[in-house]
């Protein structure tokens, strides 16, 4: 059945129902066309169109046990007999029916009898899927740190905080957190790990690209909640994670008409952070939804180049007997309230944040332990080739990473390139080892064995 038409007949039998009058006898919606097509009204109809009514007529017929009329609540009874409910149906029908039984207490014993025949006809009805047996996971924050340092080298304070706001927010404790370092330290790592391991529970959003509800084509807050049922977020709540967020939350971002979409994000960003319900307008074609983030938790991740250019401005001075100037980084800097604000974050969502976590800069002995571990694991995670990096390419990568703030990203990238020009002149290698030349150019080379 076409779905507006569906909906118009399901409301009106839903609604005869919860009045009181499920023995009504309605009449069967088929009948209509039927009567149309005998007097001549689809003769003009194309083919297709024609063929979608004849699928919607043969659906109400099925409903209807091939009846000219049937009771509204025996039609409801049908309709549930072909309906092959999924889990997250099944869970979102027992909310509403539990939502709604709450409000009675069934005094009479004749109430209850009717009760216990209608969810008895209601089993009955439905194919319900066999329920799967969910493992029991441990989330304790031991087990979920030590997850993370089987996939993340160094940064032993962040994984302890991320572990701790995951197992806050699985026992039912929200939480609101920044997670700040320079670009390549492992922050954005550590989250996407952890959304990997917990796909429902984290969603994992570029804030780079984000912009306020009403602005096409860019990410939007709203995504956040796409295919999560508020069953969910009820159940199990939400961990929403920004990456890039000083980009959102600390600078300017301007529209047509002088609009300040930053100020905009940041207003539902707040709602957010407090709990409450926010409420996203019709977009692209998505309907209005409203969001009760009483049970969701924020994670912002960025670098936050303004913040430390700010300390760095106010920091020493000039002349006889001014102090000597410390140029700050994040190897002997740490993060304020006032940093966040001063870096223009607004004051309003700066208070709400429940924790700061700085990352240190990775060391040349890290860089070139994860390119030696985590790096080739990657390439080789297929299983069809083996690949290895000489010893003095290793170091050179790892220093050029550290010197240069280039990040993991970047000698993944030079490792993907060597292996690219391996794998053109001989696909079919089993073991690559790279090369990558001292020149200034950084051209990567390699050789397959």
């Amino acid at each position: 059945m076409r779905k507006e038409t569906a909906r118009y007949f399901w409301r009106r039998y839903l609604r005869l129902v919860c009045d009181g009058s499920a023995s009504l006898q309605v009449d069967n919606p088929a009948n209509h066309f039927v009567v149309g097509v005998k007097a001549g009204e689809y003769d003009e109809f194309p083919d297709e169109e024609y063929n979608e009514l004849m699928e919607d007529y043969e659906q109400f017929y099925g409903i209807w046990k091939r009846k000219r009329q049937c009771a509204a609540g025996d039609v409801l009874l049908n309709a549930l007999q072909m309906t092959k409910l999924n889990r997250r149906c099944c869970d979102g029908i027992a909310d509403l029916l539990a939502e709604c039984s709450a409000g009675s207490d069934y005094s009479s014993e004749s109430e209850k009898e009717d009760r216990d025949a209608l969810l008895r006809e209601l089993s009955n009805a439905c194919d319900w899927p066999e329920e799967e047996e969910e493992e029991s996971e441990d989330h304790s924050p031991r087990a979920v740190y030590e997850y993370l340092c089987q996939r993340i080298h160094g940064q032993e304070a962040a994984k302890r905080a991320a572990a701790m706001i995951l197992y806050n927010h699985m026992e039912g404790r929200r939480s609101t957190a920044v997670f700040c370092g320079p670009s390549g330290c492992g922050k954005s790592e550590i989250w996407r790990c952890l959304s990997k391991r917990y796909p429902k529970l984290i969603r994992f959003l570029d804030a780079s690209r984000m912009s306020a509800d009403g602005w096409k084509g860019s990410v939007h807050l709203r995504d956040a909640f796409d295919g999560v049922s508020e069953t969910e977020i009820r159940k199990q709540g939400l961990i929403v994670v920004l990456d890039e967020a000083d980009k959102a939350c600390c600078e300017t971002v301007m529209g047509n008409g002088g609009t300040n979409y930053s100020t905009l994000l940041q207003n539902s960003l707040l709602k957010m952070m407090d709990g409450d319900e926010i409420t996203f307008g019709k977009e692209d074609g998505k309907p209005a939804i409203s969001v009760d983030c009483s049970r969701v938790s924020v994670v912002l991740l960025g670098a936050f180049e303004n913040l430390l250019r700010n300390k760095n401005d106010q920091t020493g001075g000039i002349g006889f007997g001014a102090s000597a100037r410390i140029e700050h980084d994040y190897s002997n800097t740490d993060i304020s309230y006032d940093d966040l604000i001063m870096a223009g974050m607004r004051r309003e969502v700066a208070g709400r944040i429940n924790r700061i976590v700085s990352l240190r800069p990775l060391s040349v002995s890290d860089y070139r332990a994860i390119l030696t571990g985590p790096v080739l694991d990657d390439l080789q995670a297929g299983g069809k080739y083996r690949v290895v990096i000489d010893d003095d390419s290793a170091d050179r990568l790892s220093q050029q990473a550290a010197a240069t703030g280039l990040g993991v990203r970047w000698m993944r990238s030079q490792v993907m390139n060597a292996m690219d020009d391996l794998m053109f002149s001989d696909p079919a290698a089993e073991l690559y080892t790279v090369r990558i030349s001292a020149d200034p150019a950084g051209v990567s080379h390699g050789a397959a064995a």
